[in-house]
């Protein structure tokens, strides 16, 4: 098995482009320079493997799995995707149109919209308050050049992590990665700009979402959280999960859900990240 993440993310999302960073690495294998987008799929089904692309706000993340015997292809196949996507015209329009569709979907989703709309009240116009994958007027505006610029500007090995398990020799792993990616530079790469400070609101925030011809109803409430390395984040982690993880969404699912027959979900989540969190808790009822 192979993972790790480069660090290109949505945080390097234009405000008019939201969903770019995800759009470009859901492409990353739709072809490449010397391969085209049967070919990739052809060879990695071929050797029963797999390889998969996907951004979060600081990464974009990849993983995939082969036998041991073939995994100098899935190497070869990771940094040929990583380095030389050529993001054809065809399958950037199927693409496009699967994105959109799926959005549209989202924007019906009762959950989905109290989630999106929770981080935007509490985390404003730093990128932990915006969809990673945008929203449907902004994926509409991308275009395949914006992936090819976003590609040839961000997309470097500078903090490149690649986690391999199996049963492989270290120093073999070491003399295939070194052989696809040791030569691999970026001259263009663009520094990003410092994110903004994340601040506290002064006071309570409250909206109402209504989605025509919907019964259900979802209720979302929190507050920041801590930062992934604060000393807070452990025993914060382990009260979420008593909480409302834990068996049946923990202590709250149990006491709106099972005692009170409130609601027929009820839970917490604790997200964090780089320079802040958030804590929250939802749940979801027909009206």
């Amino acid at each position: 098995m192979i993972s790790g993440y480069v660090a290109v993310g949505s945080y390097l999302d234009p405000s008019d482009k939201l969903g770019l960073a995800h759009f470009t690495a859901s492409a990353l294998m739709r072809g490449t320079k010397s391969q085209n987008f049967q070919t990739i799929f052809d060879k990695l089904e071929s050797a029963g493997a797999s390889l998969g692309f996907g951004a979060s706000v600081h990464n974009t993340s990849f993983s995939g799995r082969s036998l041991a015997e073939d995994l100098p292809l899935l190497i070869t196949m990771l940094a040929d995707c990583l380095r030389h996507p050529t993001f054809p015209q065809e399958y950037f329009d199927r693409l496009q149109v699967q994105l959109l569709t799926s959005l549209s979907i989202r924007a019906q989703d009762t959950t989905e919209m109290a989630a999106i709309t929770f981080d935007q009240l509490l985390f404003g116009d730093h990128p932990y308050g915006r969809p990673e994958d945008g929203f449907i007027e902004t994926i509409q505006k991308i275009t395949r050049t914006n992936l090819v610029d976003f590609h040839r500007e961000y997309y470097h090995p500078k903090n490149l992590v690649i986690v391999v398990v199996g049963a492989v020799e270290a120093q073999a792993v070491i003399d295939v990665i070194e052989a696809v990616l040791g030569d691999w530079q970026n001259p263009v790469q663009i520094q990003p700009a410092e994110l903004p400070v994340i601040l506290s609101p002064s006071k309570t925030i409250r909206r109402h979402i209504e989605l025509a011809g919907k019964s259900q109803t979802d209720l979302t409430l929190g507050m920041l959280g801590p930062k992934r390395k604060s000393q807070d984040y452990l025993p914060a982690s382990l009260g979420n999960s008593v909480l409302g993880q834990f068996g049946m969404m923990g202590r709250i699912g149990d006491a709106v859900r099972v005692k009170a027959g409130l609601a027929y979900d009820a839970s917490t989540s604790l997200n964090a990240w780089i320079d802040g969190g958030s804590w929250e808790v939802g749940a979801g009822s027909t009206r």
